[in-house]
């Protein structure tokens, strides 16, 4: 499967010559949609708050309630989780290439697809085609998904103790479910053909204590203030006013959001993976010119899927097995 992607930046771009390609934080798109020189990128991802709040027992039009967003900061699991966006080449593609600015550069994978969930598994990422309905409602959260499958192999290593990966394997699969699942309209259709890689920096867990990296971040709020520091999960951390009159620069993240009524931003922040061990080939390819070379190059061969062996389908007999221990792999929620 040939995957595209546009970037600006050529610097950026030419990290794939290494193998390294960047995934942006969720966060920080949520609480404020990006708009770029490509003409889909601001779509709000209105489900996937639907699913977060609903881990936190709130409705969803309160993300910037500042109780509720207090919450999140300093969850464990979302300021650490990661997504990037491909375009699956295709016949429609060019037409897809028309809706970026001209000083975007592209760059190209080969994907090795698992056989059977037909997805990528890496370390600590995996990648899913989107599924492009009316209403999310049209697909039944019962039963395991492609992508939530390629979640927990991406996670199984992590744990020596299985059972510890069961709550993360909740979370991931609760949230990756609206982020695989694109609601389409008159403007945001599946001419984007899209393919995402959700990544994550998993929390150590040992039982019922979790650890996790704390996450440098720049909060800047309505008033203008801007206040920097590390959000340390579970902590009300203490953030640096920018502001140098105050007599006290420091205040903690509840206060700074209580301040602020709860609008604010927040710095972006990425997370490199590697993509070699996923990929046949990866590439730079240059401007949005050869970028439309490339693509008539490939619909003029024949290109053939490769897959590998990431998973195993087995079956079982419950009474083969008795001493199992079976937990839900993720959360119904109410969209």
């Amino acid at each position: 499967m040939i995957l595209l992607r546009g970037i600006k930046g050529e610097p950026y771009a030419r990290r794939i010559e290494n193998g390294i390609v960047d995934c942006r934080d969720i966060l920080s798109a949520l609480l404020q949609p990006p708009v770029t020189g490509y003409e889909y990128s601001d779509y709000y991802e209105k489900n996937l708050v639907k699913a977060i709040t609903y881990f936190l027992g709130r409705e969803a039009e309160s993300i910037h309630d500042p109780g509720v967003l207090y919450s999140i900061l300093v969850d464990f699991y979302i300021p650490h989780i990661y997504l990037t966006y491909f375009h699956v080449l295709n016949s429609q593609s060019k037409e897809w290439l028309r809706k970026f600015d001209d000083d975007y550069v592209f760059i190209a994978l080969n994907v090795k697809l698992d056989r059977i969930t037909k997805t990528i598994i890496g370390r600590d990422f995996f990648g899913s085609k989107m599924a492009y309905v009316d209403s999310i409602n049209e697909i039944p959260q019962d039963g395991s998904k492609e992508f939530q499958i390629a979640c927990m192999v991406s996670l199984e290593d992590k744990f020596e103790n299985k059972t510890d990966m069961s709550i993360p394997l909740q979370i991931y699969n609760t949230l990756s479910f609206p982020l695989f699942c694109r609601e389409q309209d008159g403007y945001y259709t599946d001419i984007e053909n899209e393919f995402r890689i959700f990544a994550y920096n998993c929390p150590m867990i040992r039982g019922i204590q979790r650890k996790q990296k704390d996450r440098d971040i720049i909060i800047t709020g309505s008033s203008g203030a801007k206040y920097e520091g590390k959000l340390v999960a579970g902590e009300n951390a203490f953030l640096r006013s920018d502001m140098r009159v105050l007599k006290n620069p420091n205040k903690s993240l509840r206060e700074i959001l209580e301040d602020e009524n709860g609008n604010i931003v927040i710095d972006s922040k990425f997370k490199s993976i590697d993509i070699r061990d996923i990929s046949e080939d990866y590439r730079y390819i240059g401007g949005k010119k050869e970028c439309a070379e490339y693509i008539n190059r490939i619909l003029n061969t024949n290109q053939k899927e490769v897959y590998v062996d990431k998973t195993v389908r087995r079956e079982y007999k419950l009474s083969e097995i008795p001493d199992a221990i079976f937990a839900p792999g993720f959360q119904r929620v109410k969209y």
